[in-house]
């Protein structure tokens, strides 16, 4: 849930909210875990309340996810991209994997 929504400056359910929480099943996605699966519920709503509290982000998650994630998870709700936004990036990446893959490996030519 989102710190504005758990902190009270806010009561408005909002496409901001909604993107807070996308962020967080990025990860879910990403990583297959549960974020904060063996921390207490107070200590969850009061690291999220206090922005001291994200999931870790795996060393192995590429740059453009990473980015992604973390400006969902920003403190100020307005920081945070639209869906629009969301989904033209997510456009990007997915075309930049798909090339990336389509690419025959790179193999080390030897002379004969």
């Amino acid at each position: 849930m989102a710190p504005e929504l758990l902190n009270g400056s806010s009561s408005k359910v909002s496409e901001k909210v909604d993107v807070f929480s996308f962020g967080i099943v990025l990860w879910e996605i990403l990583t297959g875990e549960e974020p904060y699966a063996n921390m207490h519920y107070g200590a969850i709503i009061g690291g999220i309340v206090n922005n001291t509290l994200r999931p870790t982000i795996p060393g192995y998650c590429d740059s453009d996810w990473r980015i992604l994630m973390e400006e969902c998870w920003a403190p100020i709700p307005t920081a945070r991209p639209s869906f629009t936004e969301i989904a033209g990036r997510l456009r990007v990446m997915s075309t930049a994997a798909t090339s990336n893959q389509s690419k025959p490996p790179a193999h080390n030519k030897t002379s004969k």
